[in-house]
């Protein structure tokens, strides 16, 4: 286990009883930027088999990132909590006048382990290219198997209902983040809240019955580590706080200026059950039975 995967931060929900509520936070450096994302189940994506071992250690991060590129969020580092796992083989075929074949082969399976479907596809680039992981060789690659992947999980945008009585809720604003983390963290959140019975609402000014917004503060810690601290809270229409939810731990000095990637996405999911706790208790939509 490398030494950033053995961090973990700490979640408590905030309310009168003060119950602590343990939630990971996954703190690998993220690869890109996960920005808007839209009402998918996210996919894991496991270790690739096969060989050339340069190529199947790069596809999976590739991979992932190309899915995210069609909206569909996706992590090779977040195997426990999505709702589709993607298992890969590659096999490298014999040189030929356009380069050496490597072909990837992957099965999609749901949160229940039932395959959703299986696709192929293969790219040509010089034999020493596969040998090497070339970025460009497994770019192709990976972006030629995310858009035969995409068809099989990516949904219809959700269609808005006259009469909708469900709580409508605003995520945002959140401040304080460094790099992109207060966009990331506020569309990841919003991505992540989509799958639950709730009507996600993103204009400031379309009467959301709670908004969810966020602090992040930084402060020194060690001397190779920083402090974080993120305080999601919980407010009515009026006002009025429900209730917050806080994650905190030190990490990597220097690590969150870069883009939060899936980072964000896997803090969404860690504050996810906390935060459902506290807008449980903001009651029934307005104008909603009691």
């Amino acid at each position: 286990m490398s030494e950033a995967r053995k961090l973990a931060l700490a979640g408590a929900v905030l309310l009168a009883a003060c119950q602590p509520l343990p939630h990971p936070f996954a703190d690998d450096r993220p690869p890109a930027s996960l920005l808007a994302v839209p009402d998918s189940a996210g996919i894991s994506i496991g270790p690739i088999a096969g060989g050339p071992a340069p190529t199947a250690a790069k596809l999976g991060a590739a991979v992932a990132k190309a899915l995210r590129q069609h909206d569909i969020p996706a992590s090779n580092r977040t195997a426990s909590l999505a709702s589709f796992e993607l298992a890969g083989r590659i096999d490298e075929g014999p040189p030929g006048p356009g380069g050496s074949l490597v072909r990837a082969s992957w099965q999609l399976r749901d949160a229940k382990g039932r395959v959703v479907g299986e696709r192929s596809e293969q790219v040509a680039a010089a034999a020493a290219d596969w040998q090497q992981g070339s970025d460009d060789a497994v770019t192709r690659l990976a972006a030629a198997s995310a858009d035969a992947l995409a068809p099989l999980v990516a949904g219809k945008p959700p269609v808005e209902v006259a009469g909708d009585d469900r709580l409508r809720v605003r995520v945002g604003p959140v401040g304080g983040a460094p790099g992109d983390g207060d966009q990331s963290l506020a569309n990841a959140l919003a991505a992540v809240l989509k799958r639950q019975d709730l009507n996600i609402v993103d204009d400031a000014k379309a009467g959301a019955d709670v908004t969810v917004a966020a602090q992040v503060t930084i402060t020194p810690a060690k001397a190779d580590k920083q402090h974080v601290k993120i305080v999601w809270s919980v407010r009515r229409a009026n006002g009025s706080e429900v209730g917050t939810v806080g994650q905190e731990n030190d990490v990597p000095r220097a690590m969150l200026n870069a883009p939060w990637g899936d980072l964000a996405y896997s803090v969404a999911l860690a504050a996810e059950s906390g935060i459902l706790q506290v807008v449980a208790r903001a009651g029934p939509p307005s104008g909603g039975k009691s």
